[in-house]
């Protein structure tokens, strides 16, 4: 099983079809009313996550082909108008996608998208695994009061990133352009998600990525643990079969599957994990005098922060707004 893959194509493909809605309701903090907004300016996915969320059966090429959303800009600014404006206080971009995949290059949706958002004065929040975003530093750096960068960082293992994220950014570029972001000002943070049992949980592991960090200017930094679904568990346990990893194999057993409790369709890491890792990096990031949790932004602008247990616990809502 050497060299297992979880996608077909070499190289992704890139589809231009356009779309009927963009603007989505999510509940930011895990309760059952909508509360925000998302977006997703592309569907499917190009870095190749072994551990993906988005990956469901109504979208079987998702790590193969990259539709992006032709018209995105134009239905987004309807769909505004169309709930409100005011009604709009924040929107999530990439809650189901990455919005600074290499298709961003091609494309420029995401950069289409943003300017609207300013357009009409409306904050939001990016989640991205990509230091392609630097190439939008002019645009975000003006908007900076009401815009807040989130990259989404494992691990700074750089040989361990490559097995389990092989397309996404390394975490040296990632930790460059938090840095380059940082210096202008711009609010910018880490999520640490997911942990894997027996991959990127171990103390020293943690300690390093939260102060490398912290250290390149992130304010804040959440973290969540992996939630398990059957597809997710069939390509994490191929991927470490045939790559002879067999003690993160265990491991992972040990936390899902001796004592199992499932919400939906995941299984959940056992309680006493989720708390023991979850507090010890709120202790680190603490430790290097930043903020644990995720920011958003309120209705008045203001920084606030959202734990990133909550906002995790309602990924597998986000997910569904491709």
């Amino acid at each position: 099983m050497a060299g297992y893959r979880w996608w077909s194509n070499e190289v992704p493909e890139h589809v231009s079809k356009p779309c009927k809605t963009l603007l989505h309701k999510f509940s930011e903090a895990g309760g059952e009313d909508d509360e925000g907004y998302t977006i997703n300016p592309y569907k499917g996915c190009a870095h190749r996550c072994v551990y993906c969320y988005a990956t469901y059966e109504w979208s079987p090429d998702f790590y193969d082909v990259v539709i992006a959303k032709s018209n995105a800009h134009e239905v987004l600014l309807h769909d505004i108008l169309k709930e409100g404006r005011r009604n709009v206080t924040n929107v999530l971009i990439s809650s189901a996608t990455d919005c600074y995949q290499p298709a961003e290059g091609k494309y420029k949706l995401t950069r289409k998208c943003i300017e609207i958002l300013q357009r009409l004065e409306i904050p939001y929040t990016i989640i991205t695994k990509s230091s392609t975003v630097l190439r939008d530093l002019d645009l975000h750096r003006r908007y900076k009061e009401r815009c807040s960068i989130i990259w989404s960082l494992t691990t700074v293992d750089e040989n361990l990133k490559r097995i389990i994220e092989p397309n996404a950014s390394p975490a040296r570029s990632i930790l460059k352009a938090v840095r380059v972001f940082s210096s202008h000002g711009v609010r910018v943070g880490i999520n640490l998600d997911p942990i894997i049992p027996g991959l990127n949980d171990g103390e020293e592991q943690l300690r390093e990525t939260v102060e490398k960090a912290v250290d390149a200017g992130a304010r804040f930094v959440g973290s969540a643990v992996l939630r398990l679904r059957s597809d997710i568990w069939i390509r994490l346990r191929r991927l470490l079969e045939s790559e002879g990893m067999y003690k993160a194999l265990r491991k992972i057993e040990e936390v899902y599957f001796r004592y199992p409790i499932k919400m939906g369709y995941y299984y959940l890491a056992h309680p006493r994990y989720v708390s023991e890792k979850q507090s010890y990096v709120e202790m680190l990031v603490k430790r290097c005098g930043g903020s644990y949790g995720l920011a958003q932004e309120d209705t008045q602008h203001e920084p606030c922060y959202v734990k990133a247990s909550q906002l995790s616990s309602n990924q597998r809502r986000l997910t569904l707004y491709v």
